[in-house]
């Protein structure tokens, strides 16, 4: 008996504003490295819809923007600021839109999911459960 086929699964619809497109492309311009986190954030890029600056009809996680969400994996929830590398500090809970956690999060919607595969072949998983303005400040 044959194995049946696994379905890819579907990315989630993604947005982002035009003045983080022109940041995030600037950025993997000048990017020399290859890495998961890079490539993940590429091809999302790719695939996003584009929204203006001031895009306010439904929540997405943006440049700035406090992330929780929750490792399907593990069941572990993590509440992280999403940044530029330059700005990014993991003790501060400030995570690169470089590494593939961050360029994962970038254009998600609260309660949707994605799922990619580590520099080591790892797959990982994670579901976006609250995006927060970056004003508002972390819960200690």
């Amino acid at each position: 008996m044959a194995k049946a086929k696994q379905k890819a699964p579907r990315k989630p619809r993604i947005l982002i504003t035009s003045q983080d497109l022109e940041t995030l492309q600037t950025l993997l311009d000048h990017s020399p490295a290859r890495t998961a986190g890079v490539d993940l954030l590429e091809g999302e890029l790719g695939r996003a819809v584009i929204v203006g600056d001031s895009y306010s009809a439904r929540a997405f996680c943006r440049l700035g923007d406090w992330a929780t969400y929750e490792d399907a994996n593990n069941g572990q929830s993590s509440r992280v600021q999403l940044v530029l590398p330059s700005e990014a500090d993991i003790d501060q809970q400030r995570v690169s839109v470089l590494t593939p956690v961050g360029a994962s999060l970038l254009g998600m919607t609260p309660e949707s999911e994605i799922e990619w595969t580590d520099d080591r072949g790892r797959p990982h998983r994670l579901r976006l459960v609250e995006v927060a303005n970056a004003d508002v400040a972390p819960v200690a």
